[in-house]
């Protein structure tokens, strides 16, 4: 992954993170940070101020890895319509898998065990404020992706490196 990439990844994973917090109660929803703090608190006996770093690593980190899936996708093919349809799979995958995904890092990090697949909830497959929310973050990065990638400042260091 070259310089780029990496910037590129990390400061849309990030700033989309904190757009996503920012913008979930909107959808009628305490925010995901907000909850997993709360079950580190009370399940695993973590501090408040703890539990509340530790929910944001966790989110910030599968932001970031959100946007690098994205990013590579933009990098094979950045057309509208491949950005289209990733916004809606990835929206709609990442929204399928949210609830038991969660689940799965609460227990790990309350528990320090891995917790088993069969004793988490079933996957999401409602079409609601969770899926729109989903798709939200992932049209945020492809907006985010694309403005650095198309923005003067990138291209100008690249081309000072050669």
């Amino acid at each position: 992954m070259n310089i780029n990439n990496l910037v590129t990844t990390l400061l849309v994973g990030v700033i989309a993170s904190i757009a996503f917090i920012w913008i979930q109660p909107l959808f009628g929803m305490l925010t995901l940070t907000s909850r997993h703090a709360a079950a580190y608190v009370d399940i695993g006996g973590y501090t408040e101020a703890i539990a509340v770093t530790l929910s944001w690593i966790v989110h910030v980190s599968v932001s970031i890895f959100y946007t690098l899936v994205s990013l590579l996708i933009y990098n094979l093919n950045h057309s509208y319509l491949v950005n289209f349809l990733q916004v809606v799979l990835l929206g709609w995958l990442t929204t399928l898998l949210a609830t038991p995904a969660n689940e799965w890092v609460v227990k790990l990090i309350t528990t320090g065990q891995l917790p088993e697949i069969d004793s988490l909830s079933a996957l999401n497959t409602q079409v609601g404020p969770k899926l729109w929310l989903h798709i939200l973050f992932f049209i945020m990065v492809v907006i985010g992706i694309s403005i650095i990638k198309n923005s003067s400042l990138l291209n100008s260091a690249q081309a000072r490196k050669t």
